[in-house]
């Protein structure tokens, strides 16, 4: 009887809060303002964006995957791996590509602390700022988790939130490059922005898997008739 109860006291819990992780973590939630993950278009154009990075080698081969097609994406940076390998940073500048602020540490405790999280996004701006010479004017939160007062954090210090549909929902832990492929192809539709991880955290992470999703979905892609943009491209080009 007290396991019955414990496991319906659960269950409840579980119910109650499945609306409050779909505030703070879904792509796709617009609660706490606007979070952008695709825009209004019947034009086929899509958006390839990446977290976590720097992490060679495979930045390295992604930057080659990227360039072999004439594809141009957008990197959320984490600050801490930027300063540990400058010159990826740099050639994805080089290249055309967009950077964005994906936080200094990547850590998750500083959300709860307005100081030390604002602390984080403007150390990771001026890193990025030193040594690519440029100064991003996009952020994406880690997970994607926010609360009211992040996004307030991120108007005051003049950042656009950008939110994404993960390509795969557990590429992070590393999936065989078919399944990864046959998802994201699902996935895609006009004006989305699209996200994959050359990075896990601030900690390096395997990510051949990835590469290899992204060297065959942009030309199964560019086969069905769509055109690959930096997400502010992407942005202006909405209606």
């Amino acid at each position: 009887m007290i396991w019955a109860l414990v496991v319906i006291a659960l269950v409840i819990l579980i119910v109650a809060l499945l609306p409050v992780s779909a505030m703070l973590f879904a792509s796709t939630s617009q609660w706490f303002g606007r979070f952008p993950y695709r825009i209004r278009t019947k034009e086929k154009l899509l958006a390839l964006s990446f977290d976590d990075g720097p992490n060679p080698p495979y930045t390295d081969e992604l930057l080659n995957v990227l360039r072999n097609h004439g594809v141009k994406a957008t990197f959320f940076v984490v600050g801490k791996n930027l300063e540990k390998f400058p010159q990826l940073g740099r050639t994805m500048v080089n290249d055309g590509h967009c950077i964005g602020n994906h936080t200094y540490s990547h850590e998750f405790s500083t959300y709860f602390s307005r100081s030390k999280f604002t602390s984080e996004i403007e150390r990771a701006q001026a890193v990025i700022a030193d040594i690519t010479g440029t100064t991003p004017t996009l952020f994406r939160p880690p997970w994607l988790f926010r609360l009211p007062w992040t996004m307030h954090v991120l108007k005051t210090l003049n950042l656009t939130p950008i939110s994404a549909v993960f390509g795969y929902e557990f590429e992070v832990i590393h999936q065989r490059t078919d399944a990864m492929v046959k998802r994201a192809l699902q996935k895609v539709k006009p004006g989305l922005i699209l996200d994959f991880h050359d990075g896990y955290d601030a900690k390096g992470g395997y990510r051949k898997s990835t590469v290899e999703t992204i060297d065959k979905i942009i030309p199964a892609l560019k086969s069905q008739g769509y055109t690959f943009l930096t997400v502010p491209e992407l942005l202006q080009r909405a209606r």
